[in-house]
């Protein structure tokens, strides 16, 4: 499957998903710090995980490259910046090793989900009800923490929902 493919092919795949994935596909991109480039404008060199956008762009694209070839980029690969051609060399490690790629996935499917952040701020706004009652301050805080909540639920779901496809890929039983 993807061990038999060429420095060349898996390159093109990531910059086909690259291309895929940005805010702007046909702007022009420096090679040397491409994942900048995922968002219109692109960032400063290095910068892409500095902001809401950049870094939810990041993971997807990363998440997408873990599926395409069926891998697993530890928490430390995931921090760095790449340049397609270290990215290249990176996804090859990753498919060589197939049980590092299962630890991290075993890793990532044995936590557990923790909701204190969302919990801690819905008993924050039933206070602010409480005490100040319906008015203009309350409404706007409803609604920036709401957005808060919705940001992080909605990424540790897909979080969820990614590393069930992803687990699927590893093992095989993909239809």
């Amino acid at each position: 499957m993807t061990n038999k493919m060429t420095e060349t092919e898996i390159k093109n795949i990531i910059l086909r998903i690259f291309n895929e994935e940005r805010q702007k596909p046909d702007a022009d991109f420096s090679a040397s710090h491409f994942l900048d480039f995922l968002t219109f404008p692109a960032h400063s060199k290095n910068t892409i995980k500095n902001t809401f956008k950049g870094v939810r762009r990041y993971y997807r694209f990363m998440g997408k490259l873990e599926l395409e070839f069926g891998i697993c980029f530890s928490i430390p690969d995931l921090d760095k910046y790449y340049s397609i051609d270290s990215i290249t060399k990176k996804v090859i490690e990753r498919i060589n090793k197939r049980r590092g790629n299962l630890m991290i996935l075993k890793r990532r499917n044995e936590e557990k989900d923790k909701y204190g952040f969302e919990i801690t701020m819905t008993i924050l706004l039933i206070l602010i009800y409480i005490l100040l009652g319906l008015n203009l301050m309350s409404i706007t805080l409803t609604i920036f923490i709401g957005i808060a909540i919705y940001w992080i639920l909605s990424s540790k779901i897909h979080d969820k929902q990614h590393n069930k496809k992803l687990t699927k890929k590893i093992l095989g039983t993909e239809e």
